[in-house]
Order: structure tokens, then C-alpha cells, then sequence
């Protein structure tokens, strides 16, 4: 993955919750399969906390990759909170990949699971990017809402990578709301330290620290 695709990932990935790291598995010239497992000390998700009453959240995903832009991964969070107590997520997605001379581009498809499938919704998303940033949009077709997001990742000093995420969700009814996701990290060969400083609208700043394994 060159740098320009690295950075839309990576900003792709903190605006979803999905910080932490991969390390792909070459099988043959044409498909890479992929798999990491951590924790967080909380789960935010678009700026706002997902954990139960702050609890760590174990999290991880296995995933396989084409040399063409195809790939598919389900990722895993447990101690999620919906209220009633705690549920464990399940992410799958689907996505393609690309470039068109200096523009990246993503499309893919996002079905968020849950242990009580009365939870469950969809999204689809289309996005671009350009050097350093991107620009992505993510439809939730079960609730109508359009979710517009902003992000800027880099890597400071050839040490660290840093990201900024500024969302806008637009329900069908209400108002909008906006975040903000500030995150680093670090890589240390197959492990990733990074922490997270998420706002939604008027809530309190979150802060989350993990660490993540790639096999």
C-alpha cells in the first residue's frame, strides 16, 4: 500500500473506531490475509464513548485482501454499550480500493452486528483523497442518516502517525451534530500503541489508550 492509500486508511479507520494495526500475510502474489487483536481502554466511535460505564473493550479483526482493491474483514468490540448493558459488535465489510492518477478512492459497505440483531444497521460509503486528506460520506440505510467526514492523517517526524477526524451526522429528522477524533500511534514491528481524544457535540472530550497485535 503506497503512502497516499496508507493515509486514506488510516483516517478511514479512526473516523470508524477501527485505530490498531495490520500486518499482512502474503499467500501467493494476488491475496493477503490479515488479523490483529488488542485493547482499547474504552471504545469511541465518531467521537463519543461506546463503552459501558468506561470499560476496556477487547478488539479485533481478520481480514483478506486482493491485489486488485477488494477486500473483506469482520471486526470485533465487546463491552459495548446500548443501555441495557453490555453488547459485543460486529462489524463486516466489504471494500474496494484504488487511484485514479493522484485521487484515492474507496467504496464499500459497512453492517454493523450485534448479539440483539433489533440493533443492527448498514451503511454504505464512497470517499477521496488527496495527499494527506480525505473526504468520505457513509449512508445508514436502516435509520436515514448521512454521515460526512473530514480527515487529515500524517506520519510527524518519521516516528509517529497522527490522524484528525471532523464528522457532520445528518439524520432525517433532528438536527445535525458534529465530532471530532484526534488520535496517534506508533508501530513497533507486529505491535501498535496509540491513543484516541474523541467530542461529540456538546459531550465530554473521551479519551481512549490501546494496544494492538498483528499476526
Amino acid at each position: 500500500m503506497n503512502n497516499k492509500l496508507k493515509t486514506y486508511a488510516m483516517t478511514l479507520m479512526l473516523g470508524m473506531g477501527l485505530v490498531g494495526v495490520s500486518a499482512p500475510a502474503q499467500a501467493g502474489d494476488a491475496i493477503s490475509f490479515f488479523a490483529d487483536i488488542g485493547a482499547q481502554s474504552q471504545y469511541i466511535w465518531r467521537g463519543a464513548a461506546q463503552s459501558v460505564n468506561n470499560d476496556v473493550a477487547i478488539q479485533g479483526d481478520v481480514g483478506i485482501e486482493h491485489e486488485s482493491g477488494v477486500s473483506a474483514n469482520v471486526w470485533f468490540s465487546t463491552g459495548v454499550d446500548v443501555g441495557t448493558g453490555k453488547e459485543t459488535e460486529y462489524d463486516i465489510t466489504i471494500d474496494y480500493s484504488g487511484e485514479a492518477g493522484d485521487i484515492g478512492y474507496s467504496v464499500g459497505y459497512i453492517a454493523y452486528k450485534y448479539t440483539d440483531t433489533a440493533l443492527e444497521f448498514n451503511e454504505f460509503y464512497g470517499g477521496v483523497s488527496f495527499d494527506i486528506a480525505s473526504l468520505t460520506a457513509y449512508y445508514d440505510s436502516d435509520n436515514k442518516n448521512l454521515y460526512t467526514e473530514l480527515g487529515v492523517g500524517t506520519t510527524i517526524a518519521d516516528m509517529f502517525d497522527a490522524s484528525f477526524a471532523f464528522g457532520v451526522n445528518s439524520p432525517d429528522v433532528g438536527s445535525s451534530t458534529n465530532h471530532i477524533t484526534l488520535g496517534v500511534s506508533k508501530d513497533f514491528d507486529n505491535i501498535n500503541v496509540n491513543a484516541t481524544i474523541g467530542k461529540a457535540g456538546s459531550a465530554d472530550a473521551e479519551f481512549a489508550a490501546g494496544i494492538n497485535y498483528a499476526f
